[in-house]
């Protein structure tokens, strides 16, 4: 079964700069690492068999410029396993489509991503999107809870259906299947053909959480537009694949909770061959 993992990160603690996100991630016993993992991700995911995997920057609460160069460079050592999204914040940057394109263009990345952590319906975040659907390469954009020092009405779906009826054209990677909202994400998707929906992080929740986002999104009928994706190093993506792979929906929880079972096809295209298509490899 082909594994492509669409939301890794190549984050240290270092990287989080306000005290509170970085209590929050200890507290919550999150392994962040003192040096970039690059060689701790691509072991997991020799170990779960896991072809390729999206790296992505992220846009700063401190609107921070990301180092697209430095990301470049890492997927260009591994161009066989890593695929990069980089990253424009458009508080920072004066011409936020050129970089855009420069990201594309010069550095050779797949698609923009995880953008988020403003409010996305701001009229400054339009050029972004214009140049994605330009040059037709996919948003991946963070929803759900975030960080303490994210408000959390900017993590909601209700501000990505503002975006997509404005760009209908525009791909979106919904991340994290907006957990906690997997019902409202659910009612944009349906609504929405170009927004997909990743699963990524879900494996720091519960087993129960877990399976009523994935359930949702099968029963509203988005197993073509749902994507693995681990949030490594939040979560290991060696022991996430490993879950999803022998994941099932139980009996009891078809019958008390209406989902529908997790067939081998959906679970192929869920693992893989989803992303592989969006991605275009």
């Amino acid at each position: 079964m082909r594994i492509i993992d669409i939301h890794t990160h190549l984050s240290t603690i270092d990287d989080l700069q306000d005290p509170r996100d970085r209590a929050f991630v200890e507290r919550n016993g999150v392994k962040l690492g003192q040096e970039r993992p690059t060689a701790i991700l691509l072991g997991q995911m020799d170990a779960a068999g896991i072809e390729r995997a999206v790296v992505h920057t992220t846009v700063r609460n401190d609107a921070t410029p990301t180092d697209n160069a430095g990301l470049a460079a890492t997927v260009g050592a591994h161009p066989d396993r890593l695929i990069g999204f980089g990253m424009v914040d458009p508080r920072s940057h004066a011409d936020p489509a050129d970089g855009v394109r420069r990201c594309i263009e010069e550095h050779g990345f797949a698609g923009i991503g995880e953008f988020g952590y403003l409010d996305i319906t701001e009229p400054h975040c339009f050029p972004i999107y214009e140049a994605c659907i330009e040059l037709d390469v996919p948003l991946l954009i963070h929803l759900g809870i975030g960080l303490p020092t994210l408000p959390l009405r900017l993590g909601h779906p209700a501000l990505l259906d503002d975006v997509v009826i404005r760009y209908p054209e525009l791909k979106v990677v919904a991340a994290h299947c907006a957990a906690p909202w997997f019902n409202e994400l659910a009612g944009v998707a349906v609504r929405h053909p170009n927004v997909w929906v990743d699963i990524s992080a879900l494996g720091a929740y519960p087993r129960m959480a877990r399976m009523q986002a994935i359930g949702t999104m099968l029963a509203a009928g988005l197993s073509d537009r749902l994507l693995f994706g681990s949030d490594f190093p939040v979560v290991d993506t060696d022991s996430w694949a490993r879950w999803v792979g022998g994941f099932k929906v139980p009996f009891l929880a078809r019958k008390l909770l209406g989902l529908p079972a997790f067939t081998s096809a959906q679970r192929e295209a869920l693992m893989g061959g989803n992303a592989a298509r969006l991605l275009g490899i």
